[in-house]
């Protein structure tokens, strides 16, 4: 990480590669972006939950 902004999507993409069984990530600086556009998605994808 060349940046000082990106931290947490970095913390984030550690904690999804090891979810999935892997050690380390293999994205590179140049992927933060399509990555912090997929984890969007997948929070918009979360359902409401009405009361």
């Amino acid at each position: 990480q060349t940046n000082g902004y990106d931290c947490g999507l970095w913390v984030l993409a550690q904690i999804a590669a090891m979810l999935r069984g892997y050690k380390i990530t293999g994205l590179r600086e140049e992927d933060m972006i399509r990555f912090q556009r997929f984890l969007y998605m997948q929070v918009l994808c979360i359902p409401a939950i009405v009361v």
